[in-house]
């Protein structure tokens, strides 16, 4: 009988063993089997990471495709306005006093000490009671005159010192030119005159010559830089038109 028991005890307890055994194992096959069911493989996270990536530029690409076809339709109807009448069209055909003086005397801007001021022509300077322009378009003294006439003006005056100063000054920024000057003579030996009649003198500046034996005609008087010479009436050169100024 003890030994009955004691082949029971040992039975009980080896089965006992084994079935403690299994369920360790089933449990543990169970837990390996539901670890390796939640721990998700890294390519699958990076293949959702590209999807969604790929929707956004999606999206993305669908908005400005949309905005990119509304800016061209309202760009190919040009927006009209007949309340507003075009204004190039207006200027085009209505020419200016600028333009109609350019057209009888082309000139250049020039450097200049004195001012433009509007009781003066455009292009013209002003000094004092004058108003002065310095045309750099070729001519004789004649043409330069009657080109200074059709301007309502006359070839440049000195009547004092400080206008004298003042042409000086101007003529500094052009050195290498000569301008026309309103004084001439009927001939050799003649007095000279202003373009208005009156006597020049020579308290003002000298006249130098450069006439000679063979060419003894020089009539009429441009100046260059700060002297005043006597030269051919026909040759061309600049010229400085002179006006009262307009109060």
């Amino acid at each position: 009988m003890e030994f009955h028991s004691g082949l029971e005890n040992v039975d009980e307890d080896g089965y006992t063993q084994l079935v403690f055994n299994s369920r360790v194992t089933t449990r543990t096959c169970v837990l390996s089997e539901k670890g390796t069911r939640t721990v998700s493989p890294p390519w699958r996270l990076m293949a959702v990471t590209l999807g969604v990536l790929c929707l956004v530029i999606l999206v993305v690409a669908v908005v400005l495709s949309a905005l990119a076809f509304q800016r061209s339709n309202s760009g190919s109807q040009p927006l009209k306005n007949d309340n507003f009448p075009s204004r190039s069209r207006e200027n085009h055909n209505q020419p200016t006093k600028s333009s109609l003086e350019e057209n009888v005397a082309p000139t250049t801007a020039l450097k200049t000490t004195g001012f433009f001021s509007s009781s003066c022509p455009p292009n013209w300077i002003m000094h004092e009671t004058s108003c002065y322009l310095f045309r750099t378009s070729l001519d004789t003294w004649n043409g330069s005159k009657r080109q200074c006439s059709q301007l309502a003006s006359h070839l440049l005056k000195i009547d004092s010192s400080e206008e004298l100063e003042f042409i000086e000054r101007e003529m500094s920024f052009q050195p290498v030119h000569s301008f026309w000057i309103g004084l001439s003579r009927s001939q050799s030996g003649s007095p000279w005159l202003w373009e208005d009649g009156s006597t020049f003198s020579s308290n003002l500046f000298q006249i130098r010559s450069t006439a000679t034996r063979e060419s003894s005609s020089h009539n009429c008087v441009w100046i260059h830089m700060s002297v005043v010479y006597d030269q051919l009436c026909n040759v061309p050169s600049y010229s400085i038109c002179e006006k009262q100024l307009s109060l």
